[in-house]
């Protein structure tokens, strides 16, 4: 569905509303979503860096949560990408004299609706394998031994174990930003579908 020439200067009130919301909700989720994965990457990179120096207490079952981690981080990526364009959608819907379509917005808020959802599920697995480590260990700690020790240990919970958790749960609570922004825009994107705005000369172009 596209607008003719001109449609910029007679944009219906629910279509200014739904261009707002997309320039306004979109930035808001953006930077959000950007400070949460910031954060995520920067503890992932120096949990990284520091067992470089390591190596010898890095386990396979702890490489494998850090890979799911780091995957999550990609795709929160993918995610913070798509967030980028709603507010240039919303700008275009409002101010572009050219044919924007309500289907391509459509598209690009389901494209980041499904990143953040998948992203989401691999990060939960990632968390709930950290946590499945850390009570491991917890499990096979002596009796009246300390539960966190200063240094990395494959025995013991070290600090790095709890940095990690942290990060997976920042990169899902931006996940979660992401698609609850992305479920409000497309209902307000539906309001105008229900609107037809040209739809009926659409329609009848088509028959």
């Amino acid at each position: 569905m596209s607008y003719p020439k001109g449609f910029a200067e007679a944009l219906p009130p629910e279509l200014q509303r739904l261009a707002n919301d997309l320039r306004r909700i979109g930035w808001i989720g953006f930077w959000i979503q950007v400070v949460l994965g910031f954060v995520s990457a920067i503890i992932v990179l120096l949990v990284l860096f520091n067992r470089q120096f390591n190596l010898n207490q890095v386990g396979q079952r702890s490489s494998v949560g850090l890979f799911l981690a780091s995957v999550g981080l990609a795709i929160l990526g993918v995610a913070i990408a798509s967030a980028w364009r709603y507010p240039q959608l919303g700008r275009k819907l409002r101010h572009s004299r050219s044919s924007i379509s309500l289907d391509r917005i459509n598209r690009s808020l389901k494209m980041g609706l499904v990143s953040n959802i998948i992203g989401m599920i691999v990060t939960v697995i990632a968390a709930e394998w950290n946590v499945g480590m850390l009570l491991l260990k917890v499990l096979t700690v002596p009796q009246g031994a300390a539960f966190v020790q200063p240094s990395s240990s494959n025995l013991l919970i070290a600090p790095l174990d709890i940095l990690v958790l942290q990060a997976k749960v920042n990169t899902i609570a931006a996940q979660l930003v992401g698609i609850i922004l992305a479920v409000w825009l497309l209902h307000r994107l539906n309001q105008c579908f229900g609107h037809d705005y040209y739809g009926r000369g659409d329609r009848k172009g088509d028959s």
